[in-house]
């Protein structure tokens, strides 16, 4: 009886979290959720109830992870957020959602490469879990996410050592050609060789100054990438597709945008004015495999 009643107290707690966490209070909603979890424990002992309690504290807890990130700007706990994931993969290690706000709290943490793990054991156990669709398709798109952001940061970094060594360089040949100005200035002689020698040496820093110049454009205009094929946008939406669809006439469109044209617009081709009906659309599987390798290559693309 006891059991029951703590698990019942346990799931009061767990609904008035979510009222609070749906009103904008984050914190009450995760007092909620920690003495939830709290519940449950107190019964370990009791063998037969172990998958049970198991099951529990692995929801609130992600109830509580969820709760550190939605109300991240405010809370500012990803730490707290991914500790919350954890002790949920414990008890649960197939909690998917909770393997999804793990990657999604180490990817705020600047952690990519365990933020892409994460991810990955999220999409697995979905899979084995049989979630939904769209949950597995919100995982890859943070698994994009992720690896976009990592690119920028990568980027990022690239891009500080690059402007510190132009900057020693600059400073470096900036400090010889000084130099030798003021010892020619300091010798005050009229032999024609040393004048000849003097320039010769201002000629090569100049030529050296000219060459870092040069491999700095270079190097800057490597850094960013080039644009998206207009074949992978759609022309509705003008965002790179997820899951395009073909029509009679060989026009590929975003299926969500073409089916929403359709209800709002009637039976007609955005594009050819031509009639168009929802059964009359076949998935571009060869254009979606190929846009999704193009995203695998080229991270930065993603949410272009």
């Amino acid at each position: 009886m006891a059991a029951a009643a703590d698990a019942d107290r346990a799931e009061q707690l767990k609904l008035r979290g979510n009222q609070c966490f749906q009103k904008g209070k984050f914190r009450a909603a995760i007092d909620m959720y920690t003495e939830a979890i709290v519940r449950p424990l107190s019964d370990c002992f009791r063998l037969r109830e172990a998958w049970r309690i198991c099951t529990a504290v692995s929801v609130y807890s992600v109830a509580k992870a969820s709760t550190w990130s939605a109300g991240s700007a405010q809370l500012e706990h990803w730490p707290n957020c991914r500790y919350d994931c954890e002790q949920a993969l414990k008890h649960d290690a197939l909690n998917a959602k909770a393997s999804y706000l793990l990657g999604t709290s180490y990817m705020n943490l600047l952690a990519f490469d365990e933020a892409v793990l994460a991810l990955q054991t999220a999409l697995s156990s979905a899979e084995k879990t049989k979630k939904s669709r769209s949950f597995q398709d919100d995982i890859v798109a943070e698994l994009r996410r992720v690896k976009k952001r990592q690119w920028h940061h990568r980027q990022q970094q690239r891009i500080a050592r690059h402007e510190k060594v132009k900057l020693q360089l600059n400073q470096l040949f900036g400090a010889r050609q000084t130099a030798e100005l003021f010892e020619a200035q300091a010798r005050q002689t009229d032999a024609p060789m040393h004048g000849r020698t003097q320039r010769s040496g201002i000629e090569e820093v100049d030529a050296l100054m000219a060459y870092v110049e040069h491999m700095s454009a270079t190097f800057e205009k490597d850094m960013y990438p080039g644009e998206v094929p207009d074949y992978f946008v759609c022309p509705v939406s003008m965002e790179i597709m997820h899951d395009p669809v073909v029509t009679p006439n060989g026009v590929s469109y975003e299926r969500r945008c073409l089916e929403e044209h359709l209800r709002h617009n009637g039976p007609v081709d955005p594009l050819t004015r031509k009639r168009l009906t929802p059964d009359m659309l076949r998935p571009n599987a060869s254009l979606r495999a190929a846009i999704q390798d193009y995203l695998e290559k080229n991270s930065w693309a993603f949410e272009y």
